[in-house]
């Protein structure tokens, strides 16, 4: 893998292929094709919430809004990640909201950290070398080129690439380097001052648009501070100095903007697990770790290295000797990296930088700390290349000769790992897909089962949904979702006895359960549609009101209220509900359609327009709050107004029957009786169009 020791037909070549542009296309063309079943599939998982239900991609107004809110909603989690949602934001504004765009950013992201990857590493390695008979650097670009081109294509980093949702990855990993090399070009002796000083500040931009990204974006940041201080043998100590003041600054920063969202309660959980346990689960991860980036077979979301039944009995100990096993390899993966560093030669500089790379990386995911799963594929992004950086210091050791082997080897290894990487991401076509395979797989977790019956009960395959969700019930006793949503898909079958037993008993458990769960609020409010089917409208009322108070920031929930409201007491009624939602959350496009549809009905329909206006700001592409306005105008008799907004709503949303249906109105009332034919016969198609499509 080392360029210098390479016979010179093959250095030729290789130095052909390390030409950056070439590299470049190399890198893209590379992520696109190992990635290419990915391109057309739907949403999974998270990404429901992240690219469709999110409030804050859907117009440019949200640009600073994002960093007032951690990543989800609803949720225990404070992920930090503002400019995931700017991505979203590009995103939505180029695609339209198509899975397909979506996924080309992701492989794109990937493929140019891949690249800058490369850059990074053609820079870094000649200076982990000794010097040669004259006094000068090796180069490396063979070994930088393989190395990265590895690591595009390497199946563990599936979830951060074929996975909408998984971006933040790649985001950090993008910036970070671009920052790091920004911070190199700055640091080269001969630039002048300006220059200097323009890509220092471009490098601390970069960086804090990378601790943006991802929190992971911190260890980027500490790598770069040891690169800086323990292995760069070429800066001055007042460049480190200055460097590393700046770094504190770029972070302070950071913090200030991490301060911005509110207070969230963390999730109740058990107290931590003891210390001894926690280094087993250590040892176990760094076993699955290492496995997994040799032998990449079994992949799959929401991993699990502990079981507790595991020590209960011999049989069950036979049962779960895998997760000792991995015991074993990763205190094997240990060993092998203390030996690698404390033996000399001249990779050992590359193996010792591997190793701090990878073990900053890992320390934060080892399981030493608390984390909301044990092993997650796409949590070794970072890391993995520190693990690379380590094998190419150990096969640099090898005689010269062996050095182009060792490239065909790296070669092979590169398309073998391509077509897992391709298979791999054949999984992530579809949510069924993804769920079925990791079940197969052997992750048949609580959220994936739960996933997967959420599935079939959006497609209506009731009966599926609850064989599965009794099978969990059984299966995970203590996961109250699993009672919550059997409640939810028996009530949809008519099974309203059991139904409103399992919801009441978890309304009686509403607190602790949502102390532990996310959006248990949907009990409240499939409880309250039972108790109104029953003709007791005032204590379903009494249950979203009582649900309203544990969580107040839930849309759902008050909308919920306000339509109850307005059936039983008039429009009137539920209006203060909604306008006071609205006006604590200027953001949130539903609350303001909603708000001036209750305006419009309780005979306001100057301020109907004005929320549906102010509506219309926060989404680019939803035209409901626009064909609302023009609904009114044409109602109170502007109908030339009302024409020149249906239009305009139609531009944003050009494929919606109703909208078709209301500009027909809207001709007809302004004596287009022609026009209105053809565009309610259009209205027509769409629908039986949209009907089939179903």
């Amino acid at each position: 893998m080392s360029s210098s020791s390479a016979s010179p037909t093959r250095e030729s070549f290789l130095d052909r292929l390390a030409r950056p542009w070439v590299a470049f296309f190399l890198y893209v063309a590379a992520g696109f094709a190992v990635y290419a079943p990915a391109l057309n599939g739907t949403l999974v998982w998270d990404d429901y919430y992240l690219v469709r239900e999110n409030p804050f991609f859907r117009s440019p107004v949200f640009s600073l809004e994002v960093f007032r809110h951690y990543l989800f909603f609803e949720s225990f989690s404070t992920y930090y990640r503002p400019v995931q949602n700017w991505s979203y934001m590009l995103d939505y504004w180029i695609w339209r909201g198509s899975p397909f765009g979506y996924h080309c950013t992701n492989i794109l992201i990937h493929s140019l950290s891949g690249f800058l990857l490369y850059l990074l590493l053609r820079r870094l390695l000649p200076g982990l070398m000794p010097k040669t008979a004259d006094g000068q650097r090796p180069r490396c670009d063979a070994a930088a080129l393989l190395l990265a081109l590895i690591w595009v294509v390497h199946p563990i980093h599936n979830a951060a690439v074929a996975y909408i949702s998984g971006r933040a990855d790649s985001l950090a990993a993008l910036f970070s380097l671009s920052a790091w090399l920004l911070l190199l070009k700055a640091m080269e002796p001969g630039e002048p001052v300006w220059k200097k000083a323009t890509l220092a500040l471009l490098s601390a931009v970069s960086l804090l648009i990378g601790l943006c990204s991802k929190e992971i974006a911190l260890v980027w940041l500490l790598l770069l501070l040891v690169h800086l201080f323990a292995f760069d043998r070429e800066r001055s100590w007042k460049t480190k100095w200055t460097v590393l003041g700046a770094a504190v600054a770029v972070f302070a920063c950071y913090a200030i903007l991490h301060s911005l969202p509110g207070y969230r309660a963390p999730m109740e959980d058990g107290p931590p697990a003891p210390w001894a346990e926690r280094v087993l689960l250590m040892f176990r991860a760094l076993g699955d770790y290492t496995g997994l980036i040799f032998f990449p077979v079994k992949l799959y979301m929401e991993r699990s290295i502990s079981n507790p039944a595991i020590y209960r009995s011999v049989a069950s100990w036979r049962d779960h000797s895998h997760y000792e096993y991995l015991s074993i390899i990763g205190l094997l993966a240990l060993l092998s990296a203390l030996a690698g560093c404390l033996k000399a030669g001249p990779g050992r500089r590359w193996r010792i930088f591997g190793a701090v790379w990878f073990a900053l990386a890992f320390l934060p995911i080892s399981n030493l700390f608390p984390l909301n799963a044990e092993v997650a594929e796409h949590w070794i992004y970072l890391a993995s290349i520190g693990f690379l950086i380590f094998l190419a210091g150990v096969v640099i050791e090898l005689p010269p000769r062996a050095h182009r082997l060792a490239g065909w080897v790296a070669v092979v290894a590169i398309v073998a790992l391509g077509v897992r990487t391709t298979i791999r991401a054949g999984d992530w076509v579809d949510a069924e897909t993804f769920c079925a395979r990791t079940i197969a797989d052997g992750g048949a977790t609580p959220r994936i089962l739960s996933a997967l019956a959420g599935i079939y009960g959006q497609r209506g395959e009731l009966q599926k949904q609850e064989q599965i969700l009794r099978k969990m019930i059984v299966q995970f006793p203590e996961y109250a979702p699993a009672r919550l949503n059997l409640g939810i898909c028996l009530s949809r079958q008519g099974k309203k006895a059991e139904a409103e037993a399992l919801l009441g008993a978890t309304h009686q458990q509403a607190d602790q359960v949502a102390r532990q769960y996310p959006r248990t609020w949907t009990a409240a409010l499939q409880l309250a549609q039972l108790r109104t089917d029953a003709g007791h409208p005032d204590e379903a009322l009494g249950i979203l009101r009582e649900a309203r108070g544990r969580f107040p920031d839930t849309w759902e929930l008050i909308k919920g209220e306000a339509e109850m409201l307005r059936e039983t007491s008039g429009p009137a009624t539920a209006l203060p509900l909604v306008e006071d939602f609205a006006a604590k959350h200027w953001w949130h496009y539903d609350s303001h359609v909603t708000l001036g549809a209750l305006r419009f009905a309780a005979g306001q329909p100057d301020a109907a327009i004005r929320a549906l206006t102010a509506a219309s700001r926060l989404d680019i592409y939803d035209g409901r709050a626009l064909a609302g306005v023009a609904e009114i105008e044409n109602t109170v008799g502007h109908s030339d107004e009302a024409l020149e907004v249906q239009l305009q709503a139609m531009d944003r949303d050009p494929d919606q029957p109703k909208h078709y249906a209301e500009l027909a109105a809207i001709l007809e009332k302004l004596g287009r009786k022609a026009e209105a034919a053809a565009a309610l016969h259009k209205a027509q198609l769409l629908a039986a169009e949209a009907r089939r499509g179903s």
